[in-house]
């Protein structure tokens, strides 16, 4: 059993998933149209934080050729959203709709794939709240979000 922590005093067993939350997150991405019409993808998933990446497409450019901020959005929207379903015992019996999401926006992006991490910030009953950064490949910073969640029991299908 390894002791090596993280930045935030986790160990690595603390930090990895159950099965039940990865296969919930997986699932819950393949079936999530945004996430498969954008090409967004997965790259890790520990618990209270996620990295994902979204190809370089020049059909998600605005008039003044760079990435339209929404799409950045949309990014950081799902970047945080599966950081904070990596915390929940059972992803697929929750939901959590965004309540409110705030980015700044540092660099246009023209020519690179974008990568989102993020971390919950903060897990309360019912509300949560967690931080994105969206940057390059080489982590050159483009735009930095706080997204808050509630929390809640899912309605079956």
């Amino acid at each position: 059993m390894s002791t090596t922590g993280d930045e935030n005093g986790f160990t690595r067993e603390q930090l990895e998933l159950t099965q039940l939350q990865t296969d919930a997150i997986t699932r819950r991405l393949a079936d999530n149209p945004v996430v498969q019409f954008m090409g967004i993808r997965l790259l890790e998933v520990v618990a209270g934080r996620a990295t994902l990446m979204l190809p370089f497409r020049k059909e998600l450019f605005n008039s003044m050729g760079s990435v339209q901020g929404g799409v950045l959005g949309i990014l950081g929207d799902v970047a945080g959203g599966v950081s904070l379903y990596s915390v929940l015992a059972d992803p697929s019996a929750a939901a959590i709709p965004t309540i409110e999401f705030k980015l700044n926006f540092l660099r246009p992006v023209r020519n690179n794939a974008v990568f989102a991490r993020g971390k919950v910030a903060f897990r309360g009953g019912r509300i949560a709240v967690c931080h994105v950064d969206i940057c390059t490949e080489t982590d050159t910073l483009l735009a930095i979000g706080i997204f808050t969640y509630m929390v809640k029991t899912a309605r079956s299908k």
